[in-house]
Formats: structure tokens, C-alpha cells, sequence
């Protein structure tokens, strides 16, 4: 693509468009959708041959390039488009593009553990399943909390008084302090707000990444409820070790309590960070890396509130 060609694309900044553009498999969707006219995610993911993780999660990232019609086919807007000519007339087309190498069994394997978008592309897809899969954990983590004495704040676990109420109060807020956490950091790290001069433009960015549509939010909301889960293995062994009497944890005070103790919140917020890094870079419209950045930067936040909530009592 040379520059004149990206210049005729004017609603998205050079720097995104290269940033979309320079991975294949989007490349591939669009050359695919533009050579069909219109072509349904079945066909679509059966003639690139990716997951249907893959796929959905591409095209959101492509959503000011591709639409859906009535029948739930796939197009090209406009500036679908445009990008389409360009990637024939720029000669990006070639055997290589159109049957790359599939990635090995161990790759898949890996990918699918470490970046599992594989969850919530039927999670932003179905509304049913969003559902029924974030009130069961919602359930699930309050009755955790509830029973071991506990509240969240971000991505750690905290005695609790005995207050019913206060305990769910907690969670809920905290679902709702993790939701603009990843939301304000997800727009600063995409780059894409200090691109833009004016108001309207600044706003053109920011729902580029979030604040789309009162929808999009809601999605990304429930499946945060989901993908925070992971959290609650701490207070789930806390429950397991009160109730068969485990000796899973030393006493408070003893020796060995909070090695131990911080050794469990360690191994369950580990197992889902990768769960928000998907999500977050499926729902905020962001690369692998810049997920993982936003994502660690809430770790790291979460870890500074903790020592200052320790130095305080």
C-alpha cells in the first residue's frame, strides 16, 4: 500500500489502517468479502479456514470496514471498500495471502490457553448465553464471598465483615470499578485519542474503542463479569478448606499465613488474566499486546491499592 492509496481512506488515521491492515487474516477478509460481494461467517470462516474465534474477533476489529445485511451476510462499506481496491490495485494479492501456512497444533493449543477469544465471541454473539453465564457467576461469587467472609477490590480479595449486603455491595462496585478501569485505560493506550484534534473528532476516537452503543457496553460488561471468575478460585478454596476442614491455610498469625495466602490470590488472578486480555481485546477493538498492557496495568493498580490498604492497618 503506498501512501496516495491510504490517503483516499480518510476516516481512519494512516497509523490504525496499518496497524489493521498489516495482519494477514484481516487482509484475507476483506479480499474474501469484496471478491464475494456478500458471504455468511459460515462460508467465510470455511474458506479462510480460522476458528470462529478468529474470525468474529477480526471483524470487530474491521467493523468500520464490513456490515452485516438483513440476511446476516457480510459486505464492505464504503471504506471497505476503498481498502479492498487498494489491496488489489497495490498488488498486496498473492498464493501466500490466500493459503498461508496453518499454524501448528501446539500454536492453536498455546493461543487458545494464553488468548482464549475463543469465550466471548459466542458470549458478544448470543444474548441468551451472556446471560445465563454471567448471572450463574454472579451467583457463584457471591456465595463464595459470602460464605468465606470476603469482598473484592479489583483484582484482590479482602476479609469482609459479616454484613450480607455490605459483601454484595462490594462486589457489584467492584465489577463496576474493573469496567471503567479497563475502559479509561483501553482508550489511552490505543493511541487513537491524541490523534485527533476537536471535540468531535476525540469523540469519533474514543467510541472507535468504547462507548460505541449502550449495547456494545452492556456486552462487555457481562462478559467481564465471566472473565473475572478466575478471581474467585481464592475465595473458592477459602470455602473448601472452611467446610472439610483442609487445613488448606494456616491460621491467621501463624507462620507461613501469608506466603501462603498470597501464593492462592497469585495463582487465581494469573489464571484470569488471560480471560480479561481476550476479552479486552475483543470488546475494546485492541491488538494482543496493547490488551496485555491494559490488563497489567490494572494488575499493577489492583497490587498498589493492596500495599497501601496493608501499610494502612
Amino acid at each position: 500500500m503506498n501512501a496516495l492509496s491510504l490517503g483516499s481512506i480518510d476516516s481512519t488515521s494512516e497509523d490504525e489502517l496499518v496497524w489493521l491492515l498489516r495482519h494477514k487474516t484481516r487482509r484475507r477478509i476483506i479480499l474474501a468479502i469484496g471478491d464475494a460481494g456478500k458471504i455468511s461467517a459460515t462460508t467465510l470462516r470455511d474458506m479462510l479456514k480460522i476458528s470462529t474465534g478468529s474470525l468474529y474477533y477480526n471483524l470487530r476489529q474491521l467493523k468500520d470496514f464490513v456490515r452485516q445485511d438483513e440476511d446476516r451476510n457480510y459486505t464492505l462499506t464504503e471504506e471497505g471498500e476503498r481498502v479492498y481496491k487498494v489491496l488489489k490495485e497495490g498488488g498486496v494479492l498473492s498464493l501466500d495471502l490466500l493459503r498461508p501456512k496453518p499454524p501448528g497444533r501446539f500454536t492453536k493449543l498455546v493461543t487458545s490457553m494464553f488468548f482464549p477469544i475463543w469465550l466471548f465471541s459466542p458470549l458478544y454473539e448470543s444474548i441468551g448465553l451472556r446471560i445465563i453465564t454471567s448471572s450463574l457467576s454472579i451467583m457463584v461469587s457471591i456465595l463464595l464471598l459470602i460464605y468465606t467472609r470476603t469482598s473484592p477490590l479489583i483484582l484482590h480479595i479482602y476479609e469482609s465483615s459479616t454484613n450480607i449486603f455490605e459483601i454484595v455491595a462490594k462486589y457489584l462496585g467492584n465489577l463496576v470499578i474493573m469496567y471503567l478501569l479497563l475502559t479509561f485505560i483501553s482508550i489511552l493506550i490505543s493511541g487513537r485519542l491524541f490523534h485527533q484534534k476537536g471535540v468531535g473528532k476525540t469523540m469519533d476516537s474514543i467510541k472507535s474503542v468504547a462507548l460505541s452503543s449502550l449495547n456494545e457496553e452492556l456486552k462487555f460488561f457481562f462478559s467481564l463479569i465471566i472473565a473475572i471468575l478466575p478471581v474467585m478460585l481464592y475465595p473458592g478454596l477459602l470455602a473448601l478448606d472452611k467446610f472439610f476442614n483442609l487445613h488448606l491455610l494456616p491460621e491467621p498469625g501463624k507462620p507461613g499465613y501469608y506466603q501462603i495466602r498470597d501464593l492462592y490470590m497469585i495463582i487465581a488472578q494469573s489464571i484470569s488474566l488471560p480471560f480479561l486480555i481476550a476479552l479486552t481485546a475483543y470488546g475494546r477493538r485492541l491488538s494482543g499486546t496493547a490488551a496485555a498492557i491494559v490488563v497489567l496495568l490494572v494488575y499493577f493498580i489492583s497490587h498498589v491499592v493492596s500495599q497501601l490498604l496493608m501499610m494502612s492497618f
